[in-house]
């Protein structure tokens, strides 16, 4: 298993390259709901569920809070957010007083790939943006359901290929594979929101990254190459998302042959 710090630098699009994790609370500090947007959970989690006040939601790999804290604002439901970077549950804390919902709201630091094995049932579980931390599909989704209340759901913002395109990447799924393992963990894809692509707002939350980035090169001359490194995995990975994938928020639940 990698460690912690390979994990998130991994959900950071950095692979191993675990120096770049204690700068990215600086790199991302002009940003409070970077990766999943709030507003597109909200909209399936009214779709799909009932009793807003009652649920429990639980969001891995949380960020900032921005998820867990909007939620809790809208429509009252209880938060568990969980992140292996201590700045940013710090923020969410925060968040969470600024916007008057800390008593639906909790954050802790920590290896959500440990902490869910401590964890009871939840009525949504939100994994955004944050790459396989759990593996592929097959093993994400076996892994999380076993933590899911029997009507409950899973909302996982990632991308896809289309099965017509020739683009490969390594750690992305044409949707047919991903698809396949869905079935293969008992689990069936009954939603998804793919109009997440915003070519304006991804320009400039690059710009953005690319600043601060510059910012760190003229404070730390000698690890120059690493933000350089950061800010061009960025810049391709905003090309492939504008033009090879498929950014989708996507909605599983349990097969009901597997509901007890």
């Amino acid at each position: 298993m990698k460690t912690l710090e390979e994990s998130i630098a991994t959900a950071m699009d950095f692979d191993k390259n675990t120096e770049i994790v204690p700068f990215l609370p600086y790199i991302l500090q002009d940003f409070w709901d970077f990766g999943t947007p709030p507003e597109i959970v909200i909209n399936l989690v009214q779709k799909h569920c009932k009793n807003y006040s009652n649920l429990n939601v639980l969001d891995l790999g949380c960020g900032k809070g921005a998820v867990s804290v909007k939620l809790a604002v809208t429509l009252s439901s209880k938060c568990l957010g969980i992140d292996g970077i201590s700045e940013f549950i710090e923020i969410s804390k925060e968040k969470a007083r600024e916007y008057k919902v800390e008593t639906l709201c909790r954050f802790e630091v920590g290896d959500i790939r440990k902490k869910i094995k401590e964890l009871d049932k939840f009525d949504v579980i939100v994994l955004g943006a944050i790459g396989q931390v759990f593996g592929d599909y097959y093993a994400t989704l076996t892994t999380l359901s076993q933590h899911l209340t029997a009507e409950g759901i899973i909302i996982i913002n990632d991308a896809y290929i289309e099965d017509t395109s020739t683009y490969q990447h390594p750690a992305v799924l044409p949707l047919r594979k991903l698809l396949k393992q869905v079935e293969q963990a008992e689990m069936e894809l009954i939603d998804k929101y793919t109009d997440v692509t915003d070519n304006e707002e991804y320009t400039e939350q690059f710009v953005k990254i690319e600043n601060r980035c510059k910012e760190l090169i003229a404070k730390y001359p000698e690890k120059s190459s690493l933000f350089e490194n950061y800010i061009q995995i960025q810049a391709d990975e905003y090309d492939e998302m504008k033009n090879d994938m498929i950014c989708s928020v996507m909605v599983f639940k349990k097969c009901s042959s597997t509901v007890k």
